[in-house]
């Protein structure tokens, strides 16, 4: 059984990377297949709709990532300020 985690664990989707990388491509891809369908089945405009969602969530994830990558540097700048607050030297000087 999964332990749950915060929706601030950063972490979260690096334990499972099958289920993160899933829905990231997946959620993309079910609304891509909607609109062909909505433009065969219904209207163009229905499909425009489910395109332009598909859209909104490709960007979505990759802010996301963006933020997260951002979040990963500041942390390793904290770090290696409180090396060298205790050595005296930068990590990178070793």
């Amino acid at each position: 059984m999964p332990v749950p985690h915060s929706p601030t664990d950063r972490a979260g989707s690096r334990r499972d990377p099958t289920s993160a990388r899933a829905a990231r491509l997946g959620i993309p891809l079910v609304l891509v297949v909607l609109a062909i369908v909505a433009a065969i089945a219904v209207s163009g405009l229905l499909a425009a709709v489910f395109l332009g969602a598909a859209v909104v969530a490709v960007v979505a994830d990759l802010w996301i990532r963006l933020g997260i990558r951002s979040q990963d540097d500041r942390d390793d700048e904290a770090r290696a300020r409180r090396i060298f607050r205790r050595r005296g030297r930068w990590p990178s000087d070793d």
